[in-house]
């Protein structure tokens, strides 16, 4: 009897002060608030707004530029600094432990609070930058609910993000290559959706596969691992890996025909009929090469009969006439996405082996683009003056191409030098 009674004694919870003004998450979550203003210990650990009054909602997740610096090594401004218009405050899916896992038979991935504010990021910042107002919106829709269903695409949206987060830490010697959080999301992106083309494609994995590939065009192009001109193509050894992000772009008209984003019962069906019919009526309209140097016409061979299946340079040079007479910057970079896409293998090849009038050419395509989007900037300037550096080097004789290198050198920052 005696023994019971002390057993019991010993079960009975110890006395303790309770916390009566204590914020509400932790009163939730049923932990002890330390009642420290203006945020308490818990709440702060576990990466929730602390609420002591009752204008905050419970569990909401913190979303700051101290969570980027966690991860960069940078301290940024958060993202409400870099929204162009007011948005409504997402509802991610919460529960009381900061992580949930997410699934599509084959494949899980669970998000911890640090992907939970990235991909809030994500929604209310990166976003805004990736296109034009439509494109935001609709990648904004699939972040609320595609992306919680295919795993793939999660993860390239957490490395766009990161992406993002990095290129708004600059300039720090290490920015320039991508960070670890990057090459972890990237890696396993990859991955799963390549897994995921090798493999029975249902109608509703169609969607998801092409948002993805969009992401991973962007992502290609918006990551150079090179922090000089001298590190940078075509300064660089010749290498297998030359002009990767233009593979990226092959790839991607691999997957429109698999994925057929233009079918009707896609989400990106009128998107995908806007971008198709502004092409062919950019192929139909005879091009404005007045806007242009006339010696771009005499350097590359152009004349009334020139067309771009017998001028490997005429797409491209009718690519820089639409930007540069587009009236906007999201026309602009449409024009740009629609040059990328549509570059003809014969230039590709032209651009491998360095020719001096493709690597012009695409110097003045850098020097147009390269203040439209954050995920233009870093590779145009840098190969901008990588391809300035290599023409003065070894075609400095060429009195027609160093005169046309004068604008790309003064747009990428060589002009000084």
């Amino acid at each position: 009897m005696a023994a019971d009674m002390s057993d019991e004694v010993q079960r009975k919870r110890r006395a303790h002060k309770k916390s009566r003004k204590g914020c509400r998450n932790c009163k939730l979550r049923r932990v002890k608030c330390d009642e420290k203003r203006p945020s308490c210990f818990k709440c702060r650990d576990y990466g929730y707004i602390c609420n002591y009054d009752s204008r905050t909602p419970d569990l909401e997740m913190a979303i700051s530029g101290g969570s980027i610096a966690a991860e960069t090594g940078e301290e940024i401004q958060s993202w409400s600094t870099f929204s162009s218009k007011p948005l409504k405050k997402p509802t991610i899916p919460i529960t009381l432990e900061p992580s949930i896992t997410i699934g599509d038979g084959m494949s899980s991935m669970i998000l911890d609070r640090q992907s939970l504010a990235r991909l809030d990021r994500f929604r209310n910042r990166t976003v805004l930058s990736i296109g034009t107002p439509t494109t935001s919106e609709l990648f904004q829709n699939i972040s609320y609910s595609m992306a919680f269903e295919h795993p793939y695409l999660m993860h390239v949206m957490q490395t766009l993000t990161a992406t993002h987060d990095r290129f708004l830490a600059l300039p720090s010697p290490h920015s320039y290559h991508r960070s670890v959080t990057e090459s972890y999301h990237l890696s396993h992106a990859a991955s799963l959706f390549n897994k995921k083309l090798f493999s029975p494609i249902n109608d509703k994995d169609r969607d998801a596969l092409w948002a993805t590939a969009a992401l991973m065009g962007i992502i290609s192009i918006s990551s150079i691992e090179a922090s000089t001109p001298y590190e940078a193509w075509p300064l660089t050894p010749y290498s297998d890996t030359d002009l990767d992000w233009l593979r990226m772009s092959e790839s991607k008209v691999v997957i429109w025909n698999l994925t057929k984003p233009d079918r009707p019962d896609s989400v990106f069906h009128k998107l995908s009929i806007h971008f198709i019919k502004a092409h062919t009526e950019s192929e139909k309209r005879e091009p404005n090469f007045s806007v242009l140097p006339p010696q771009f016409l005499e350097l590359c061979e152009i004349d009334t009969f020139s067309t771009a299946s017998n001028n490997p340079y005429y797409a491209l040079l009718v690519g820089l006439v639409n930007i540069t007479t587009a009236d906007n910057k999201n026309s602009a970079t449409q024009a740009f996405l629609g040059s990328l896409s549509h570059m003809q293998s014969g230039f590709k090849g032209l651009m491998k082996s360095r020719d001096p009038r493709a690597l012009l050419l695409v110097a003045w395509w850098y020097a147009k683009v390269h203040k439209l989007n954050w995920w233009l900037e870093l590779r145009a300037v840098t190969e901008c003056q990588a391809i300035c550096i290599y023409l003065g080097r070894y075609y400095a004789d060429d009195l027609l191409i160093k005169e046309l290198l004068e604008f790309p050198r003064m747009e990428c920052g060589l002009a000084d030098r």
